[in-house]
């Protein structure tokens, strides 16, 4: 099959590109010019096409006569002042692809969209485990562009012949290595002091509870980036939901090969939801960090979304949870070390 990942040079795409080539698909991306994964993707043996979601001529190149896409690319942000940029590429980047591939393709076309569970929305979800019956109620503008991603998808799938359409909705999702980065994009505001406290600042809110959390925060703020353990208002630890790219890859190998995917909506979630209480411990342990802890005198929310429908309808089995990945990753990082510190041979 000809195929189309857009975000083929990141964390799920990349993955998800190199399953798919090393079963006999022919890979292409769409890849900004100064992406810094560009000559990576190429060694891969992915077709990079360099050009933006946001120029229709660019996209155009990209999806000429693809079989099938899966639209991953997407720019996560909940600043205010983001609103114009998540428009541009989340929304005006999706009707342009979807548009061009339409209007090139040689036969039947299969759509797959990388959506969130900021729809539902995520932490603030009317019932927990939330599925996907919930009704779509999104709250920040992200998850906004996100619900009519999903709806300009189910549009076309019902006006245009030959189009057959899939839903992957997911919550973080990190590789293994990330999750020991305090400066992570994602690991660093969950799971360390100083990244949660620099996500608070950088956001420009002004509401109470933001700057109550940052009062809390400043004082433990440190060189050497403590990791942090939050705790509710009732004194209960927070947990987590968090999903190994590797098992986001597998759920979106399952939607195209499966027929029973066409037309639905799927959650992927991991195997299980973490306690902080025990997470943040043992990461600590693994990785001879230190840990503060904090309580939070208001509710923030929390992420658990169920995957009964995936597992049920395509086989989805998600393995890897938050201590394996931690496992892995400090494996990873002290044989690394091992081999820098090894004496030569000459």
């Amino acid at each position: 099959m000809n195929i189309l990942i857009t975000g083929a040079t990141g964390r799920v795409g990349s993955k998800l590109a190199e399953a798919l080539i090393d079963r006999g698909d022919h890979v292409r991306t769409l890849a900004l010019p100064d992406d810094p994964n560009l000559d990576q993707a190429r060694q891969t043996g992915i077709d990079c096409i360099v050009g933006d979601l946001t120029n229709l001529t660019d996209v155009r190149r990209a999806a000429k006569e693809v079989d099938a896409i899966f639209h991953l690319a997407a720019l996560i942000l909940f600043q205010s002042q983001a609103r114009q940029l998540l428009w541009d590429v989340n929304v005006v980047g999706t009707y342009n692809l979807f548009e061009a591939a339409i209007q090139q393709a040689r036969g039947p076309l299969r759509l797959i969209f990388a959506s969130s569970d900021q729809v539902y929305p995520s932490r603030f979800a009317g019932y927990r485990p939330t599925d996907e019956n919930h009704p779509r109620q999104p709250y920040t503008f992200y998850g906004l562009t996100k619900l009519l991603g999903e709806d300009m998808l189910h549009f076309y799938a019902k006006s245009e012949k030959d189009v057959t359409n899939t839903i992957a909705r997911f919550s973080h999702t990190e590789a293994a290595e990330e999750l020991i980065d305090p400066h992570g994009v994602f690991s660093g505001p969950t799971f360390y002091v100083n990244g949660r406290l620099k996500n608070l600042k950088e956001s420009g809110s002004s509401h109470p509870n933001t700057l109550t959390l940052i009062k809390l925060l400043e004082p433990l703020a440190s060189p050497d980036e403590p990791l942090l353990l939050t705790y509710d208002q009732y004194g209960d630890p927070h947990y987590q939901e968090l999903v190994d790219a590797r098992d986001i890859v597998q759920g979106l190998l399952l939607m195209l090969d499966r027929p029973e995917a066409i037309g639905q909506s799927f959650n992927l979630t991991p195997p299980t939801i973490v306690s902080l209480g025990e997470f943040i411990p043992y990461m600590a342990e693994a990785t001879g960090r230190r840990y503060v802890e904090v309580q939070i005198p208001f509710e923030t929310g929390k992420c658990y979304g169920s995957s009964a429908k995936a597992r049920a309808l395509l086989g989805y089995q998600p393995k890897y949870t938050l201590f394996d990945m931690i496992d892995e990753a400090v494996g990873r990082l002290r044989k690394s070390e091992e081999e820098c510190f090894e004496p030569r041979q000459d």
